[in-house]
């Protein structure tokens, strides 16, 4: 039976507004802007407990990582997060205010308006398979 947990949009926004996770937190409250730690492992000073808390958090959250039991695993945390962000279509990355390099490295995420569509894929895919036609 398949575990029942929190999907990712209504878990961050619950993270953000905790303020539990240090630098993760609303941009712009009204434009649902927010921006996540994404400070690089291999930089001088990085710290698991807090370079890696969000990620962690996820792993814990979706069975990924059990303290205690599983090894911790901050470079898969990171990319599965990573990658759950990246699919899901109702969010997306404002790359223009995102910081890539550096001890203030952030991503800066807007959380989209939900559009309830009678179709089951999602916006983003309908929009990737329209490139591809166009770019064939």
């Amino acid at each position: 039976m398949p575990v029942s947990r929190m999907r990712m949009r209504p878990w961050l926004e619950d993270m953000i507004d905790s303020n539990s996770v240090a630098g993760l937190v609303w941009v712009d409250k009204e434009k649902k802007m927010f921006s996540i730690p994404w400070k690089h492992a291999a930089r001088h000073g990085w710290e698991m407990d807090k370079d890696a808390c969000l990620f962690k958090q996820w792993a814990i959250h979706t069975g990924k990582f059990k303290p205690g039991i599983t090894e911790p695993d901050p470079k898969t945390w990171k990319a599965n997060f990573r990658c759950a962000m990246n699919s899901l279509p109702d969010i997306e990355e404002v790359k223009d205010k995102s910081i890539n390099k550096g001890c203030e490295a952030v991503r800066v995420y807007r959380m989209l308006q939900v559009v309830k569509n009678k179709s089951k894929r999602s916006s983003k895919s309908l929009e990737s398979r329209r490139r591809k036609r166009v770019s064939r």
